[in-house]
């Protein structure tokens, strides 16, 4: 019963709410386990460096699977690939809770996490590419990021919990339902057709300096985001439910603070990056340099409002520079450019054995350097609409 009046509501609502409906029960329902990987791993006897290793392989793998997963999905359609994404999202966690201490286990888990990341964010940000309204693109991805955050921010604290009081057969059951409901908005898209026609090699050749330059930059911040919460379980509190309330009070105060920038940004015709991203590496600074867990609960509230801020930032940039090109490829290209820069920052890291702090440090430079560098939006961004 349940189901079906789930079904006879998405077929009322927009394209717009019925991807906004998948965002917000992905995002829960991905945050309830995903961000315990790491911690689970380093619980199970992985080293800190075996940890940098299996992140390492993760992008990799995620790498290669690009060319594939665009293949796939222009084939078989990216619902499909979101209902297998559910599938393999459920087999990684299953197999992180039985994973014995080896190197060869961190390569089968890496395998089968980066299907799962490759079939849902490449599917993801090709249907939000695709529904976007060219002269409401700042709208509609400060939803996007909103839907993203409402359902982020309950999901580790509830996660933890269940975790802790019932199990990961419990939580794998939870995760994989809702995983599975989220697709149902996707397949009930009205008139959505992705576009493959351009060729690679154009992008390759047209897509701006600047933004090469940019990206390369920017995946220092993904690095941050996908390690702090290992710093914070080593160095700041040995808990799940402290990483659960962690998440909780970075996402207070970003939904509010994320609708409103988006009325400022289309107002002024300004993306306020710059200013954003010396302001999240001040923050990060901070964070790493201190010990007490009160004041790194305080640092965190304004962390969670400049990263979330970011994010939508450069969301909305990467989207609208998309329209020059056709949807599939593009993301595919962004995809793939993305997860190779992450592979080949980890592996230097791994190369050289720094420890986290280090890895933490160099990431928060090279986020702040990138301050310096605008992303080019293209002509509809700012530039043509001033």
């Amino acid at each position: 019963m349940y189901n079906s009046q789930f079904i006879y509501n998405t077929n009322n609502m927009s394209n717009l709410k019925k991807y906004n409906l998948f965002i917000f029960i992905t995002s829960f329902a991905k945050s309830l386990v995903e961000l315990f990987i790491p911690l689970i791993l380093y619980d199970k006897g992985f080293s800190i460096k075996a940890i940098i290793f299996f992140s390492m392989l993760k992008y990799l793998f995620c790498s290669l699977f690009i060319p594939l997963t665009v293949k796939l999905g222009n084939k078989l359609k990216f619902t499909f690939l979101m209902i297998i994404s559910s599938v393999t999202f459920s087999i990684t966690y299953i197999y992180l809770n039985f994973i014995k201490e080896s190197i060869f286990s961190l390569f089968i888990l890496a395998f089968i996490l980066s299907i799962y990341l490759d079939f849902y964010w490449v599917s993801r940000h090709i249907f939000g590419l695709t529904i976007i309204k060219d002269k409401k693109a700042t709208d509609n991805v400060s939803l996007y990021s909103i839907f993203s955050l409402l359902g982020t921010i309950p999901a580790t604290y509830v996660g933890a919990f269940v975790l802790e009081h019932f199990g990961f057969i419990v939580l794998n059951v939870i995760v994989f339902i809702l995983m599975f409901l989220s697709v149902i908005p996707l397949i009930k898209m009205n008139n959505v057709s992705f576009k493959t026609e351009t060729k690679v090699k154009k992008i390759i050749k047209t897509f701006p300096k600047q933004n090469y330059i940019f990206l390369v930059l920017n995946q220092f911040l993904y690095i941050i985001t996908s390690l702090i919460p290992l710093y914070t379980y080593l160095y700041i509190k040995k808990e799940f439910n402290y990483i659960g309330l962690i998440n909780i009070i970075s996402g207070l105060g970003s939904v509010i603070y994320i609708y409103i920038l988006s009325k400022k940004m289309d107002k002024n015709k300004k993306d306020y990056l710059t200013i954003s991203m010396i302001l999240l590496s001040i923050i990060y600074l901070f964070k790493i340099s201190i010990k007490k867990s009160t004041i790194f609960l305080f640092i965190t509230f304004f962390e969670g409002i400049m990263r979330s801020t970011l994010d939508t930032i450069i969301l909305r940039n990467t989207y609208v520079y998309g329209k020059n090109y056709s949807v599939v490829t593009y993301i595919g290209f962004i995809e793939f450019l993305n997860n190779i820069i992450r592979f080949i920052y980890l592996f230097i890291f791994y190369l050289f054995n720094f420890n986290l702090k280090i890895i933490l440090f160099i990431s928060i430079i090279g986020l702040f350097i990138n301050s310096f560098f605008k992303f080019d939006d293209g002509k509809y961004g700012y530039k043509k609409e001033s």
